[in-house]
């Protein structure tokens, strides 16, 4: 059981620190040390009295904390006449421009000293000390935690240099960085396993509408990339006022640390509708390397984090914003599974008595994603996009009673929750369900508690990230956009000025070189001799 207090405190600390400091840009952090190194190059050149000497030494118990393998220890400088010099938020930028690792840290605390001089006037190094009896060399060093500390370390330093210049270049101060034991590391970090040596990688998904709103989407964007940087993930996440929609990929051996800082983070927590999808079958590292596809070629479904800021997380087209927490019913996919083999036995029946209870059973994802999977019983809306969706439904619910059963379903959910809240508000239906977490948690579910159950879906499931497609069973529903042969294989158009989604058998896939067609595969011919 984690302590939130400590991970509360932890999530403070980063929070503040984003607030209070500009987000720069890599291109901007290069041009900015860029132009610094430049100047520091002129002051040396010039009088190196000018420049103040910091020796930084990070802490052993920070480096295995954020897995530094190499920096132990640096060698800065700063011009003395800096404003880096005078305050602590100055001297903690210079360490991290320093240690762009550290960028990830904000829970640190600065300890610091003059150097000690030998009688042959060399210089001795904290760690090269002969007292025995000192288990921490740095425990004499006077804490560096205010702004008044660091004027005064500095002016301290110019002293010294005053008097033994004979010894010295330049004023010398040595540094030593810690992890601020006042901020205790939440548990989900403790003895976590290092995500660099994973076998597997682990697909998953998520969603959340806190009922607060996310108020500022572009620092909470910046906060998630802090927070999320010791898993090594990767994926794409979107981030609007409403809420978060994020589809990633996890190393396997810190899986379960990262979802415990997922439920952690406010936001999301107990917001994270239906808890996290988590694909039953993980990928081994080789597998991953090559589920997805790229310009035809073998590649990972996600190769970076990417985080976006988003006008809605699932764009609706809708002109007012409903109450995403009044969407009808979430049935549990054990549930959704046995409504389901009910209605086909009723079907197969054939009474009309029967048919007429029957729930109306809606697939709520465009036409190319229901064209090779569907469950059983349902009518696809065959939308180019989903906010065609309301004019779908407008047309087939016109005549029925507002007291009609209706069962809809997503890839995740997400979707659903945007359809049961249109449905009951704006349409006044008042028996509305959905499955809850989608066609994912219906598969993840079945296999676990339920694998001698034949799945109610068939075919694949579409999804958003590299692999495109996961089978659910063997069964071909599409067809072939090019010979019309039953498949269900997925794809792109490789013409980039087409890129249309399509459903096309292997033979085809091969003969129109990925394309969709034979003008297609000729354009992208040109494209490759150009």
């Amino acid at each position: 059981m984690m302590c939130l207090d400590n991970t509360s405190h932890y999530f403070s600390s980063i929070r503040d620190a984003l607030n209070s400091s500009k987000e720069l840009t890599r291109r901007e952090l290069l041009e900015e040390e860029k132009k610094r190194n430049q100047y520091l190059r002129e002051l040396l050149s010039e009088n190196e009295s000018s420049l103040i000497e910091v020796r930084v030494y990070l802490d052993a118990e920070l480096r295995n904390t954020l897995n530094i393998k190499k920096e132990k220890r640096g060698r800065m400088f700063i011009p003395k006449d800096g404003t880096n010099t005078k305050t602590l938020a100055g001297i903690m930028e210079e360490i991290k421009l320093f240690f762009p690792v550290l960028r990830t840290c904000y829970s640190l605390s600065l300890r610091a000293d003059l150097p000690t001089l030998l009688t042959d006037g060399s210089i001795l190094c904290p760690e090269d000390s002969q007292d025995e009896t000192r288990k921490d060399p740095y425990e004499h060093y006077r804490s560096i935690d205010n702004d008044e500390s660091v004027m005064k370390i500095f002016e301290d330093a110019d002293d010294f240099f005053l008097s033994h210049h004979q010894h010295l270049k330049r004023p010398l101060v040595f540094l030593h960085v810690r992890r601020d034991l006042e901020i205790p590391l939440p548990s989900y970090l403790k003895d976590m396993a290092n995500p660099k040596d994973t076998k597997t990688m682990t697909m998953l998904s998520f969603y959340s509408f806190p009922p607060g709103g996310i108020s500022d989407p572009e620092n909470f964007i910046r906060f998630l990339k802090k927070i999320w940087e010791p898993f090594d993930v990767l994926g794409r996440v979107y981030v609007a006022t409403e809420g978060v929609n994020a589809q990633m990929a996890v190393p396997s051996n810190v899986l379960e640390n990262f979802q415990k800082c997922c439920y952690a983070t406010p936001e999301m927590g107990n917001h994270i509708e239906n808890g996290i999808n988590v694909d039953p079958v993980p990928l081994t590292i080789e597998e991953f390397a090559e589920v997805g596809k790229l310009d035809g070629k073998p590649s990972p479904p996600f190769k970076t984090l990417t985080l976006k800021v988003r006008n809605k997380i699932v764009a609706d087209g809708l002109d007012k914003t409903l109450n995403w927490e009044s969407a009808g019913y979430d049935m549990p996919p054990i549930e959704w599974h046995q409504k389901l083999k009910e209605a086909k036995e009723t079907r197969q029946k054939g009474t009309a008595e029967g048919e007429d209870s029957l729930p109306l059973i809606f697939d709520c994802r465009n036409g190319y994603e229901t064209e090779v999977g569907i469950f059983e019983g349902a009518q696809p809306l065959s939308t180019e996009n989903f906010r065609d969706s309301w004019d779908a439904f407008k047309e087939k619910l016109k005549d029925k009673p507002k007291d009609t059963p209706i069962m809809t379903y997503c890839t995740g959910g997400i979707r659903c929750v945007k359809v049961a809240a249109y449905l009951t508000q704006e349409m006044g239906f008042t028996d509305v369900s959905r499955l809850a977490g989608g066609i994912i948690a219906y598969d993840r579910t079945l296999n676990n508690m339920a694998p001698e159950e034949e799945p109610m879906f068939k075919g694949t499931n579409y999804v958003f990230d590299g692999r495109v497609g996961r089978k659910i069973t063997d069964d071909a529903l599409g067809s072939c956009i090019t010979c019309s042969e039953k498949t269900n294989l997925l794809g792109n158009c490789m013409n980039v000025l087409c890129h249309r989604r399509m459903v096309q058998c292997k033979k085809c896939l091969e003969t129109y070189c990925g394309c969709c067609s034979d003008t297609c595969r000729a354009i992208k011919a040109n494209q490759i001799s150009t």
